[in-house]
């Protein structure tokens, strides 16, 4: 659904089979899946929060926090010092504690856009968002207000 829109890339079977103990995934109980995000390592200290999708009935439950905070994790557990996220929208990353940039910080990602334009694929322009990660974990504000929210109902 969200390849068919161009919002993201397609992938394909082989490729996440590939780069399966890089994704973070969110399913229900029947197996479905609700919400993914994956890893993708750049450089030992620089790797990207991508595939990052919410399924349109799971929207507003906090799955894609969740999903991208695993992926932070998974981050911190190899080392990672910076993530870099494309997004379409602002507020998404923001809330999590990324700050705005340009992807032209990071050379590496745009080597991998003018590849996927010149084997024909339409690069959709995205908003470029970095975090760069504690040696320790916190929960983010919006988790903690979430949180809070739930217990006071």
């Amino acid at each position: 659904m969200f390849a068919a829109n161009g919002s993201m890339l397609a992938r394909s079977m082989s490729e996440i089979a590939s780069k399966i103990d890089s994704y973070v995934v969110a399913a229900s109980a029947d197996g479905r899946v609700l919400a993914c995000a994956a890893l993708e390592e750049f450089s030992p200290s620089l790797a990207e929060v991508s595939s990052v999708a919410v399924a349109r009935s799971q929207h507003g439950k906090g799955l894609g926090t969740q999903v991208v905070l695993g992926v932070e994790r998974l981050a911190r557990a190899r080392d990672i010092e910076e993530l870099f996220a494309m997004s379409l929208t602002d507020n998404f990353f923001l809330s999590m504690g990324y700050d705005t940039t340009t992807v032209s910080r990071y050379p590496e990602k745009l080597a991998r856009y003018e590849k996927m334009k010149a084997d024909g694929i339409d690069v959709v322009t995205k908003r470029c968002f970095r975090k760069k990660l504690a040696a320790t974990w916190s929960v983010p504000e919006l988790v903690v207000a979430e949180l809070k929210r739930r217990i006071a109902s």
